[in-house]
């Protein structure tokens, strides 16, 4: 039975985060033999705003770097993630959350995996007969996971499973529709996956992975197995495990299992707000507008579908974040221990003004 392991924070520092981490690798035991000579750190970059609970906390990602380039002083690290659907974020969400700087400082490249060239895997799925792969995923001997704890409103969660969603950027947007499979059929085509470390820090409830309610939890979970590590955080949440279909069907997938041991520090269900489509405008859309007949199929072609999503990202950035993003942030800034992280961040905007 694969252990996933808690780690809890009583103190928001840097020192408490990287002391959080060093147990997390200790405990999972993660070796030179796992890494190989190359591994790709998959954080979730979503987001150019800086909106708690969006992207993997730096803190974290500082943590984790300094952890291996300490451990590990000749492994080539590479920091990854893609862009949005139709939005070219990642460069500025690399400078706003300050994950250029910590690649520097830390000696690893940064990639965006949608302007890799890709690899077609044929994967005799027919849902997805042939997945689209980046070169940076197969030029890696390993990868390590580093995703923020979310709820979606179309996957039920985002976390280890869903985390690699990025590393599928090309048109992934078709595969909505069937998002449950499509995460359990990709997962099981990305076998280098050596260790997960979930950033609770500050988490995501309500209507994520764009639109949801940050909460502060001062937590990591971490494990080897991608699926045990999900269960856990689907428990910790306290959310029933059937609102995140694709964690079964990854099981089913021979991904990893379910069942899991709880190690290190004891921790009581969170009680998330779970994820409510109708609190999303732009899913929401989304979905009522692929349900016409016939005009649904035109609209999400690829020639369209990606100006679509510069629409639905401009609506989140222009107004939704605005009206109530900024308050949001505002609230963990002036009443959250994890506040002065984020006041740090290169582009957090002085949403107290």
């Amino acid at each position: 039975m694969p252990e996933v392991s808690f780690h809890s924070m009583t103190q928001a520092s840097q020192p408490a985060v990287e002391d959080a981490v060093s147990r997390a690798l200790d405990l999972a035991g993660i070796s030179a033999a796992d890494l190989g000579q190359s591994c790709l750190v998959k954080i979730n970059a979503m987001s150019q705003e800086v909106l708690p609970g969006r992207n993997s906390g730096p803190w974290v990602v500082e943590a984790l770097l300094s952890q291996l380039r300490k451990r590990f002083p000749e492994l080539r690290l590479t920091l990854a993630d893609s862009d949005v659907a139709g939005y070219p974020q990642f460069g500025r969400a690399c400078r706003h959350w300050g994950y250029d700087q910590l690649a520097r400082r830390f000696d690893a490249r940064v990639v965006n995996l949608a302007r890799e060239p890709y690899r077609e895997v044929s994967t005799n799925n027919p849902v997805c007969p042939t997945l689209a792969f980046p070169r940076a995923v197969f030029q890696s001997d390993s990868i390590i996971n580093l995703p923020v704890m979310k709820t979606h409103v179309l996957s039920g969660i985002s976390c280890c499973l869903k985390n690699h969603w990025g590393l599928l950027p090309r048109l992934r947007y078709q595969y909505h529709r069937q998002v449950h499979q499509v995460i359990a059929e990709l997962n099981r085509q990305v076998e280098q996956t050596v260790f997960n470390l979930v950033d609770a820090t500050v988490a995501m409830e309500g209507s994520g992975p764009k639109t949801g309610l940050p909460r502060p939890c001062g937590l990591l979970l971490a494990g080897r197995d991608r699926v045990a590590c999900d269960a856990a955080a689907l428990d910790y949440m306290g959310l029933p495990r059937d609102i995140a279909p694709h964690v079964r069907l990854s099981q089913e997938a021979g991904v990893g299992v379910m069942d899991y041991r709880a190690i290190g520090d004891a921790v009581e269900p969170a009680g998330f707000e779970p994820p409510s489509l109708g609190q999303d405008i732009v899913s929401l859309l989304e979905r009522r507008l692929r349900a016409i007949p016939g005009l649904g199929r035109q609209l999400y072609r690829p020639q369209i579908a990606p100006l679509l999503g510069w629409v639905g990202t401009m609506y989140n950035e222009q107004v939704w974040f605005r009206r109530t993003g900024r308050a949001y942030l505002a609230q963990v800034l002036g009443g959250s221990p994890w506040g002065a992280q984020f006041a740090s961040l290169p582009g957090c905007p002085d949403a107290r003004a």
